[in-house]
């Protein structure tokens, strides 16, 4: 069994990743990431690039995109160690976190996606 400060240490180097436009970046950096109406965030559990372009492209029709993230901690929420899915599939990968904004300073930019 894991020690408790290993546990600790992987879920402080949890992330979740969000994709947007450039043009909603430059919001975002500023205001902070704020939910849909139904007060969620639509987020994916993995930064593999063919993922997050099978997302961007299919589920949210981007060519052009910018990948966010955030640790899921520093907004109070502890999720269980993230295990890959059994389902390889990118829909495995894509959940939500219920809060109304996520803070500028608590965002980091990881990758932009230009058509090309």
């Amino acid at each position: 069994m894991p020690a408790l400060d290993d546990y600790i240490d992987d879920l402080f180097d949890t992330y979740f990743y969000h994709i947007t436009t450039p043009q909603k970046w430059e919001e975002i950096r500023k205001e902070g990431l704020r939910s849909e109406k139904d007060g969620t965030i639509q987020v994916i559990t993995t930064n593999d690039p063919a993922i997050i372009d099978t997302v961007a492209r299919t589920h949210i029709g981007m060519t052009e995109y910018v990948v966010i993230r955030f640790c899921p901690c520093d907004l109070g929420l502890y999720p269980v160690k993230l295990e890959p899915p059994c389902d390889s599939s990118p829909e495995s990968h894509m959940t939500t976190v219920r809060t109304s904004v996520i803070g500028p300073l608590l965002l980091e930019l990881v990758t932009e996606r230009k058509p090309g």
